[in-house]
């Protein structure tokens, strides 16, 4: 049976189901866009105040690592695109439908919904926010 999804945005965080579904989703023909949620706190204005900066690089770097994870899950490279996607801590949900949009994919994928990054509460968030289905 033929797969109708021509693009998918697929949400990913290391774990063995995520290494599973993503090796499965590679295996159609369709693009995907991989991205790593990385949770970025509002960096406060003042001179010794750093905690937000260094806590944003270590949520960059962990989500960095876990893409090199995903780029290992995958066999055939040339229809997937990965990325880190930093998004605010309080609103993820938004941050994950905007970049649905903005690569013009028409599904977003939760390789494994309980490892996403998401809450129940903000899975359900991006499901009422995202202009495209959400599947996980």
């Amino acid at each position: 049976m033929a797969d109708p999804r021509e693009h998918a945005l697929v949400l990913y965080r290391a774990s063995a189901t995520a290494d599973a579904a993503l090796q499965s989703l590679s295996e159609s023909e369709a693009r995907m866009t991989v991205v790593v949620l990385a949770r970025e706190e509002t960096q406060r204005k003042g001179c010794c105040d750093t905690r937000s900066v260094l806590w944003n690089r270590i949520c960059r770097d962990l989500a960095r690592e876990d893409l090199s994870r995903a780029a290992h899950a995958v066999s055939d490279r040339s229809r997937v695109e990965f990325q880190v996607l930093g998004a605010p801590a309080s609103d993820p949900a938004s941050a994950i439908a905007s970049e649905a949009a903005r690569c013009g994919a028409d599904e977003i994928i939760l390789a494994d919904p309980r490892a996403s990054g998401l809450g129940r509460i903000e899975r359900r968030r991006l499901k009422r926010r995202s202009a495209v289905p959400v599947r996980g």
